[in-house]
């Protein structure tokens, strides 16, 4: 197993990963990147417009593997009754 990093964020503010989580693999890593993404969503979900979350996956040498990203928008249609 290896340790994997990921940076996650907003489009104002990155935050380095400094502990790490060890997976089987790039294939685990893109897992766990898109269960962050999920958790980072619901973090925002209340009272968002428009929000464009991202996770960066770094290997231990620091190099980025893989980036992930999210975008939440509020739109708000006509409603029939």
């Amino acid at each position: 197993m290896a340790r994997y990093f990921f940076d996650s964020g907003d489009r104002d503010e990155l935050v380095k990963d400094e502990v790490g989580i060890e997976c089987d693999g790039i294939e685990g890593a893109c897992r766990e990147g898109i269960e962050g993404l999920r958790d980072l969503a619901r973090e925002f979900q209340e009272g968002v417009q428009s929000q464009q979350l991202s996770i960066h996956v770094r290997d231990e040498a620091g190099e980025r593997l893989l980036s992930l990203s999210l975008t939440l928008q509020l739109k708000l249609g006509r409603q029939t009754g």
